[in-house]
């Protein structure tokens, strides 16, 4: 199992490496509530995702909920072919914020 870490690049930009998986996810969760306190728009980069599943996914849409309920506008950057698969194949890759 590789770590997966959610890293701050700068004020409104991040990073997520390692492998975005079922059992990995959870422990990057909660991580974004704290970067959140005062920002108007952040911008995520997945290019350093090494492997992913649907839990991935599933973060990002709890990651997008936690943004709404504060009104931050997200952007998601380098996502894997593998997230975006799945985000097709449930009808949610038209919701994403993708850039």
């Amino acid at each position: 199992m590789s770590n997966v870490l959610l890293t701050k690049i700068s004020d409104d930009q991040f990073t997520v490496s390692g492998e975005l998986m079922m059992d990995t996810v959870m422990s990057v969760l909660n991580q974004i509530n704290g970067y959140l306190n005062g920002q108007s728009k952040i911008s995520i980069d997945f290019s350093k995702v090494e492997n992913s599943d649907s839990a991935a996914l599933a973060l990002i849409i709890a990651w997008l909920a936690k943004a709404k309920l504060s009104n931050i506008e997200v952007r998601l950057h380098k996502l894997p072919q593998q997230i975006l698969d799945i985000a097709k194949a449930s009808d949610l890759l038209e919701v994403l914020p993708i850039d």
